[in-house]
């Protein structure tokens, strides 16, 4: 099922699966003849298709690397949008910002089975979006991107929605307890292990938790699983479920053009 009505105010959020192909360049999701350029084209052509569909250009699309992975932020601004105009897949912060000075402009990442968490305040009319693996979310990242409102335009927690995007369910499962997880207070009661042995991961309560914690003012949850929705990409169900079809999705955001 296309998800496309997700919208807070003037915020879009957006939501990709197998509809629009792979969304990243990682060149184990394409042909091995497919040269760099190729993949680069190929990558271009399913953020136009998926901007068509939601009302953005395609061309103006900024994810992030995340090599920092302790809440440094980055502002999309004028100035970034003119110097790359086709998009960045490698903003070198872990959290992106936008403002109603650039609507159109989708700040997003290319996901499988984690999420991003999305913040918005909505009377300044300023979003923030980082990955949240389960690195970051063990590093407080959820938490991060609504003080990244605050720290930028000051933002007041009642002002402030925050939404978490299509990702795995609890069917999320590990042989062991994952080794990024070291904080038993990220953690508690959202590892465990069931009765096949296997360590289920609630990525979603992790990440609820820590905005509750944050007392922001409303907290909107994606119902996706993507390893059980045929809709979307998920590397779980293709490694553990034969789930034949690989590749990956995109969750972002942008504020709308006003007419």
């Amino acid at each position: 099922m296309q998800i496309k009505n997700l919208r807070v105010g003037n915020l879009q959020l957006v939501e990709s699966g197998k509809l629009y192909g792979n969304m990243n360049k990682d060149k184990k999701y394409f042909p091995d003849w497919y040269s760099s350029a190729q993949i680069e084209a190929g990558l271009m052509n399913s953020k136009i298709k998926l901007g068509k569909s939601y009302g953005f250009d395609g061309h103006k699309v900024f994810s992030s690397k995340q090599e920092d992975k302790r809440g440094t932020c980055f502002l999309i601004d004028d100035e970034y949008i003119k110097n790359n105009p086709n998009g960045c897949d490698e903003v070198e912060k872990d959290i992106l910002i936008v403002t109603k000075d650039n609507p159109g402009v989708v700040i997003g990442h290319a996901v499988n089975d984690y999420p991003i968490v999305v913040a918005y305040d909505y009377k300044n009319e300023i979003a923030a979006i980082s990955y949240c693996d389960g690195e970051n979310i063990d590093k407080k990242i959820p938490m991060l991107v609504v003080d990244s409102l605050y720290n930028y335009k000051k933002s007041k927690d009642s002002d402030i929605v925050t939404y978490i995007s299509a990702c795995a369910g609890q069917s999320l499962a590990y042989k062991e307890y994952p080794k990024w997880a070291k904080y038993d207070d990220v953690w508690d009661s959202y590892i465990t292990l069931e009765k096949d042995s296997l360590y289920h991961v609630d990525l979603k309560g992790a990440i609820y938790k820590q905005l509750q914690d944050r007392k922001v003012a409303q907290i909107f949850v994606s119902n996706v699983d993507t390893v059980k929705d045929t809709y979307f990409f998920s590397d779980y169900a293709t490694k553990n479920l034969e789930k034949t079809e690989s590749g990956t999705n995109f969750s972002g955001a942008f504020l709308k053009i006003k007419k």
